[in-house]
């Protein structure tokens, strides 16, 4: 799994839904560990495969399978296509007031307008 971008999203869906059932998602090194300690009723490993399964979806984490194995489950997410990333812009602002724009070229017109004064 992707760890740092996707371990928080599935923490938090996995939380909301377990939350009645008194078992708490912790991540702890580089896994999500479910604490059923204080759980009225200890889920199977079934259960819990399909609400992980629900909470990837709800998640938007995309995922090419899950291994089983006894108690543990093993998620392998896919990696994101090139059209699905988000490039940040280069964002352009002014020494003198603070007014920031992606263009670069308003970004000029408008530091030419301190020292020309239109």
């Amino acid at each position: 799994m992707k760890w740092k971008e996707n371990a928080a999203k599935l923490a938090a869906a996995l939380c909301e839904e377990l939350i009645e059932e008194s078992i708490m998602p912790v991540i702890k090194d580089h896994v999500i560990v479910l604490d059923d300690e204080l759980a009225k009723h200890k889920p199977s490993i079934h259960d819990i495969l399909s609400i992980i399964k629900g909470s990837l979806t709800k998640a938007g984490i995309s995922y090419d399978r899950i291994l089983v194995k006894e108690a543990e489950l093993i998620i392998n997410d896919k990696e994101p296509s090139g059209k699905m990333m988000i490039k940040p812009k280069t964002i352009f602002m002014c020494p003198h007031c603070g007014f920031t724009t992606t263009s670069e070229e308003e970004y000029w017109i408008h530091l030419k307008c301190h020292y020309v004064g239109f």
